[in-house]
């Protein structure tokens, strides 16, 4: 472990090295949901995904702030897979 302020070199080649493999693990992982979900089957299940959450409301007349907090976390992970395909769409 490297002391004192030579520890904070952001320019240094370990953290270079370690922000190319994060890049390339975060490549690698938006490729495969791209692959999976740009096939017909991904397709229908994203849409489906979509229906059951992005489309529905979060909240509801019987909606407590424990069952929002669910729904808005099964949001979120449509809400990653979405972001994840966009990513591999820039790449």
């Amino acid at each position: 472990m490297t002391e004192g302020w030579t520890g904070l070199d952001l320019e240094s080649e370990a953290i270079k090295t370690l922000q190319a493999e994060n890049e390339a693990k975060a490549r690698e992982i938006a490729s495969r949901f791209h692959e999976c979900f740009r096939t017909d089957a991904g397709q229908y299940v994203l849409k489906r995904l979509r229906e059951i959450t992005l489309d529905k409301p979060v909240l509801n007349g019987n909606s407590t702030q424990f069952s929002a907090g669910i729904r808005e976390g099964q949001n979120n992970i449509v809400r990653q897979i979405l972001e994840q395909i966009a990513l591999a769409e820039q790449l």
